[in-house]
């Protein structure tokens, strides 16, 4: 007989290995842009594949003299146009044996993140839309200041942008940044409650009454613009990287989703297995150029 002790190694037959009933589920971002962007177009749209939206410009105001005509305009409008041009999906097949087996629901797991990817994705496709952008403040690898985001703001209000529905959508490094600037974080210059009369509110509350409407990142109120943080913000380049916040008013941007995201699924006899995809079309554009500023950083 082999004198020794009883190890982890000679009695490995008799340690189970122990699956959690929990998974690991990656992590998802906040999705801020397809709530905040104009969506009025979606209902002419249920066919085709090209919306046109005609302009209609100011006119010119001219002076009446005694014994003269009017002088009438003439006017050549342009146009606004958004191509539906975007299917995209996710899928995945889980044989039965996996399904059975499994000591979870997977195939809710992954239906979940079904819809999650494409919600992403579309977000994703409007924070891109900063490539398009004719004003921006800022610079890449510096961090945010006050008066550039004022220059944003006068852009806004140079262009006749209303004053509601004002979003600035920021990376998680630039929200880093803001505790760094008195004005958005000294006791003496925000407003944090019903009294308060400073144009900064930070958190959740805006004049003392907590924003439950809000979605999901928003993180206060500057100058009437609310403010949310997103890791879905689009970057750009390398050492320094620039993040691309964006200051807009609604109607800088377009979304219309011609099929919302929808979820199918098929029992597939020959392969024992379920099929699931899912899938949406939709088309993204940038609607009123001076109503946006990209906010470098």
């Amino acid at each position: 007989m082999a004198a020794g002790n009883i190890t982890v190694t000679t009695a490995a037959n008799f340690i189970p290995e122990i699956w959690s009933k929990e998974a690991r589920i990656a992590r998802e971002a906040n999705l801020v842009f397809a709530k905040r962007v104009n969506r009025q177009f979606e209902a002419d749209l249920q066919m085709g594949d090209t919306l046109h939206v005609p302009d209609i410009s100011d006119l010119t105001v001219g002076n009446k003299s005694a014994n003269t005509d009017v002088t009438f305009e003439t006017i050549t409008e342009g146009k606004f146009d958004l191509t539906i041009n975007k299917h995209k999906y996710a899928a995945f097949k889980i044989e039965d044996i996996a399904a059975i087996q499994a000591n979870q629901d997977i195939r809710a797991r992954y239906t979940d993140k079904i819809g999650y990817g494409l919600a992403k994705e579309v977000d994703a496709d409007l924070a891109a839309l900063y490539s398009d952008l004719s004003q921006s403040v800022g610079s890449a690898g510096t961090a945010i200041s006050l008066d550039n985001f004022l220059s944003g703001i006068q852009y806004l209000d140079d262009a006749d942008a209303p004053e509601g529905d004002r979003s600035w959508v920021i990376k998680p490094s630039t929200y880093k940044s803001l505790f760094k600037v008195d004005e958005f974080t000294l006791a003496s210059d925000i407003g944090n409650d019903g009294k308060a009369t400073s144009p900064f509110t930070t958190g959740v509350l805006a004049k003392g009454v907590v924003n439950a409407g809000s979605v999901k990142g928003y993180i206060g109120n500057i100058l009437g613009v609310e403010v949310f943080v997103s890791t879905n913000v689009a970057t750009s380049g390398s050492s320094p990287v620039a993040n691309h916040n964006i200051l807009f008013h609604r109607d800088a941007f377009v979304l219309v989703m011609q099929k919302d995201i929808r979820v199918q699924s098929q029992y597939v006899v020959k392969g024992l297995a379920t099929e699931v995809v899912g899938d949406c079309i939709y088309g993204v554009g940038e609607y009123r150029d001076a109503f946006a500023v990209d906010y470098i950083s």
